[in-house]
C-alpha cells in the first residue's frame, strides 16, 4: 500500500472507539516513514505512521517501535506517546499525539539530559530481562567490543563502493578514504587496548549488563511540552543494546548536538542499571572515538541508494543533491572534533 489516498483510508479506520477521522494532513518529515496528524470528529488528535518497508530492509519499523512502547506503557512511563491502534499488514499504526516543540540546537540544558537519563533508568528496571524478553534487538545492536568494531566496518566498507555519480559524490568518495584510513589506525590501537586491559574483545556482555536503548536517542527525537518538560519520540530502531552504545550515540548525534560537560551524568545513570560496572566504563571510554566515527558515516548515508529511498518514501519532495551536500559538510565538521578530541 503505498498510494496516499489508499494509506489514509487505512488510517482512518484506526481511530480509536469507532470514531471518525476529521483530517489527516502530512507532516514535514525528514526520518525514514510517513506522518500525519490525524484529527477525529470529537477534536482528539493522533500520529498515524506509516512505516517505510522494502525487501532489502528486513527491519520491522512498525513492530521495533510498537512492541518498545507497549512495554514502556507497561511501566507506567509518561514521557513517551501511548500506543493505540495499528495495522501491521498495512505498516501503520497510530499513536497518542504530543504537543510540542522540537528541541532546537544549543538549547539542551542540564535539567535535559537529566530527564533523558531518567528516562533510561525508568526503561530499565532490575527486572526488565524478563519484561522485556520479548522485544527484539535494537537496531545495529552490540554486545561485543568485536561486534561494535564490525558495526563500523560495515558502515566504511558500505561507502567504499560509492560510484562517482556527480561532483558532491567525488567529494563524499574522497572524504570516504580519509575515514577509513583514521579507522584502520584506530580500530588496531582500540584492540590493543582492550587486550592490554584483559577484555576479549569477542566475548559478549552478560544479559544483566545489557540494557533497553531508544535507540537513535538524542534531543533531535525529543518535543518539549508547554510546560517545560519533555516528550521522547521515534523508537523504530529500539531494543535491546550495550549501554556503552547509548551513551556513545547520545554523545555522538549531529542533529542537537550534547555538551560532553553532561557526560557523567548520563553515565552515571548508566552504570546504575548494569551489574558490571566498570567493564562498562572501560567500553565507553574505549569506544567512544568509533562511535564517532561511525556517525560520521550515518550523516553520508545520504549517497547510499538504499538510505535515498527511505528519504523519498518519507518526503517525495526533498531535494537530494541538497541533503548530500549538507550531509558532508556536516560529516566534515564532526571529523574534525574527532581529530581535536582523541
Amino acid at each position: 500500500m503505498d498510494g496516499s489516498e489508499a494509506v489514509m483510508a487505512r488510517i482512518a479506520e484506526l481511530v480509536p472507539g469507532g470514531g471518525r477521522a476529521l483530517d489527516i494532513a502530512p507532516c514535514a518529515v525528514s526520518g525514514n516513514n510517513r506522518v500525519f496528524r490525524v484529527t477525529a470528529a470529537d477534536g482528539a488528535s493522533y500520529i498515524a505512521k506509516s512505516y517505510y518497508h522494502h525487501p532489502s530492509d528486513t527491519r520491522d519499523r512498525l513492530h521495533a517501535e510498537w512492541s518498545f512502547l507497549s512495554y514502556a506503557a507497561g511501566l507506567g512511563i509518561a514521557c513517551v506517546p501511548r500506543p493505540l491502534s495499528r495495522a501491521a499488514e498495512s505498516h501503520l499504526a497510530l499513536y497518542e499525539f504530543v504537543a510540542g516543540e522540537k528541541v532546537p540546537p544549543g538549547a539542551v540544558t542540564a535539567a535535559d539530559v537529566a530527564a533523558a537519563a531518567d528516562f533510561l533508568g525508568a526503561l530499565n528496571p532490575a527486572d526488565r530481562a524478563a519484561r522485556a524478553a520479548a522485544l527484539p534487538v535494537a537496531s545495529e545492536g552490540c554486545f561485543s567490543i568485536a561486534d561494535h568494531l564490525a558495526s563500523v566496518d560495515g558502515r566504511i566498507a558500505r561507502l567504499g563502493r560509492l560510484a562517482e555519480e556527480s561532483a558532491v559524490h567525488a567529494a563524499a568518495i574522497r572524504f570516504a578514504d580519509v575515514l577509513a584510513a583514521d579507522w584502520t589506525r584506530r580500530r588496531a590501537e582500540m584492540l590493543a587496548r582492550a587486550a592490554a586491559a584483559g577484555h576479549d574483545a569477542a566475548v559478549p556482555i552478560a544479559t544483566a549488563d545489557r540494557c533497553l536503548s531508544p535507540s537513535d536517542f538524542g534531543f533531535h527525537n525529543a518535543l518539549r511540552r508547554a510546560d517545560g518538560t519533555l516528550a521522547f519520540i521515534d523508537f523504530e530502531y529500539a531494543g535491546w543494546d550495550d549501554p556503552a552504545k547509548t551513551l556513545g550515540d547520545f554523545f555522538s548525534q549531529p542533529a542537537v548536538p550534547v555538551d560532553r560537560a553532561h557526560r557523567g551524568r548520563f553515565l552515571d545513570a548508566l552504570l546504575g542499571i548494569v551489574s558490571d560496572a566498570r567493564a562498562l566504563e572501560f567500553r565507553a571510554a574505549l569506544l567512544e572515538p568509533a562511535f564517532a566515527l561511525k556517525w560520521c558515516c550515518i550523516m553520508l548515508n545520504e549517497f547510499l541508494p538504499e538510505a535515498a529511498a527511505r528519504r523519498r518514501f518519507a518526503d517525495p519532495a526533498s531535494d537530494t543533491a541538497a541533503r548530500q551536500a549538507a550531509q558532508l559538510a556536516k560529516a566534515e565538521r564532526a571529523f574534525e572534533l574527532i581529530q581535536r578530541l582523541w
